[in-house]
């Protein structure tokens, strides 16, 4: 009967001490913002993105006079102000894998586990920090990309575009939305797969733009068949970089669906291998 009833007092006892999901959620956050590596790449998301930017609009309208008939006809006001998310991308790929790889090279993983042993939980708390802190970066940097970029049109005589426009907007948040899917969320999951900040890191840049850069070489069939089934040149579509009727275009919701299932598919596959290997 002692034995039970102190059992029982143990079992209750470690219980209780097991942190809730909104105190996994404010330690998994407290961690990240602590991280100095972090504001600098907050920073340079934001600095790069929408000076780059800036820098292309300014480059346009002093050129733009000697363009030839073809590139005046392939000047788009919305998607040109997205010229620099090659810097914003590269840097929520690098916020979502040291996410997880920080504390895997400090040995900060164990410990972690030990306070918490539930993983799943982990697992879906350091997903929410991540999703926020990538959707703050990108809903800054992309209106500010197409806010710097207009007046800069403006002044050199090219075309513009309002915010206010449904052409405007409905590009602009398809690009918030895959990229924070994308660039932030699948390197996220192919961090808790290779649990090193390098190989991670060079596999989502591979996975997500190789295939894109390999593109004027490849064949038809493989456009058609292989490329517009990843999810960086499903996005494309959706933002409209890539027009109706090229090789990898796919209609919206097909464009959603694999976009979708690709980031679902490496987050379960990541939680999955988390709980069935040794930190």
């Amino acid at each position: 009967m002692i034995a039970t009833t102190v059992s029982t007092i143990g079992m209750t006892s470690n219980t209780a001490t097991e942190p809730g999901f909104g105190a996994t959620l404010q330690s998994e956050w407290t961690k990240l913002r602590s991280i100095r590596a972090t504001w600098i790449i907050v920073s340079l998301g934001i600095g790069l993105s929408i000076g780059f930017s800036a820098l292309i609009a300014l480059t346009s309208g002093l050129t733009h006079e000697s363009w030839n008939d073809t590139v005046r006809a392939q000047f788009d006001p919305v998607l040109t102000t997205n010229s620099g998310s090659l810097f914003g991308c590269i840097l929520l790929i690098v916020l979502g894998v040291t996410a997880v790889t920080s504390e895997y090279s400090s040995r900060m993983m164990r410990t972690t586990f030990i306070v918490n042993p539930r993983r799943h939980q982990v697992f879906a708390a350091k997903l929410a920090v991540v999703t926020m802190l990538g959707l703050a970066i990108t809903t800054i940097t992309i209106p500010g990309m197409f806010l710097v970029s207009q007046p800069i049109f403006e002044y050199y005589g090219l075309e513009t575009a309002s915010v206010a426009d449904s052409g405007t907007y409905g590009p602009l948040i398809s690009i918030i939305l895959t990229q924070v899917l994308n660039y932030a969320l699948i390197p996220f999951a192919i961090a808790w797969l290779l649990r090193g900040a390098a190989s991670a890191i060079t596999v989502s840049i591979g996975f997500l733009w190789l295939p894109w850069m390999l593109d004027p070489i490849l064949p038809d069939w493989v456009r058609e068949n292989v490329l517009r089934y990843l999810p960086d040149v499903a996005a494309n579509t959706l933002s409209g970089i890539t027009k109706a009727g090229s090789a990898q275009y796919l209609s919206q919701t097909p464009a959603i669906m694999v976009v979708a299932i690709w980031v679902v598919g490496l987050l379960a596959t990541a939680a999955f291998v988390l709980n069935r290997r040794d930190v």
